[in-house]
């Protein structure tokens, strides 16, 4: 058995399973109620979903044109830019001590939100490239939105087995994630290696940092909700890009690229976000007053 049928039996294991259990995490610890909970603030819905699906998009579309990557990377951060909702926002919206409450709540919305907006923007965005907005869809209901009602609903009416099964949940879906994302590492190393030099680490990089900048003015106008948005619009849905990158541009850099984005968001964002909760920066580590 050679290396390629290896890692490919685990990528056919770790990827779902990275995507369905952090859904199930997520969804573990909401009520309807408490996804409810953020459309009583229209103002910073409109923020969140602004920094996600129009400062996200827009800025990997300028990143791309300024650096020039190739094409099939251009690929990978355009369908990243794309998946908001990233599990992994909670972890680090808790190093940055903001308001977990909203933090989660706004999730949630960004997830709901990804689910209709990656079909219907990913062929607008990617004019020239074959895109299947059906077969996307379809993976992302699957791979998100059946896990994640479905979890709800047992938080909503089986509280106690909820609450006992998302920490467990919460651990199986980071080791998916570190398995994933060593096996991709190994998979494509000489892909990822091929990419040194294409100018795609520094677009990354790039794009990391001027949507926190750029989501965190989103968000200034609120006490501390300058880092929520900043989180929330720089650490993207990795899972929900890999699944999708996976189904329709296996094969090709995008899929590389997107390990490689991911890999660098959280090398980024972590430091970044110990460093707020420290209380460093006018208010942006300052946790929003509670509901």
């Amino acid at each position: 058995m050679d290396l390629q049928t290896v890692t490919d039996a685990v990528a056919a294991v770790a990827v779902p399973l990275f995507a369905v259990t952090s859904m199930i995490a997520v969804g573990l610890g909401h009520t309807v109620s408490q996804f409810l909970a953020p459309l009583k603030d229209v103002r910073l819905v409109l923020a969140g979903l602004a920094a996600n699906f129009i400062v996200a998009p827009a800025v990997a579309f300028t990143v791309i044109a300024v650096f020039g990557i190739p094409q099939e990377a251009r690929i990978g951060l355009m369908v990243l830019a794309c998946a908001a909702g990233a599990p992994f926002v909670l972890k680090l919206s808790k190093l940055a001590r903001t308001d977990m409450a909203v933090s989660s709540s706004l999730l949630a919305v960004m997830l709901l939100a990804t689910i209709g907006y990656m079909p219907a923007a990913l062929p607008v965005l990617l004019p020239g490239v074959e895109v299947a907005p059906g077969a996307i869809a379809s993976v992302l209901l699957l791979t998100m939105f059946v896990p994640l009602v479905g979890a709800v609903l047992l938080r909503q009416f089986t509280p106690t087995a909820a609450s006992m099964a998302q920490r467990p949940i919460g651990r199986l879906s980071l080791m998916a994630m570190v398995v994933m994302l060593a096996n991709q590492f190994l998979a494509d190393h000489r892909e990822l290696a091929g990419l040194v030099g294409t100018g795609t680490i520094a677009a990354i990089l790039t794009f990391i940092a001027l949507t926190f900048g750029l989501g965190w003015a989103l968000g200034a106008w609120k006490t501390g909700g300058g880092a929520v948005l900043g989180i929330s619009a720089s650490q993207r849905n990795m899972g929900a890009a890999t699944v999708v990158v996976v189904a329709n541009f296996e094969d090709s850099l995008a899929v590389p690229t997107v390990v490689l984005a991911g890999f660098l968001a959280l090398i980024v964002l972590i430091p970044v976000a110990r460093w707020l909760g420290r209380g460093h920066g006018p208010q942006i580590g300052k946790a929003l007053p509670a509901h």
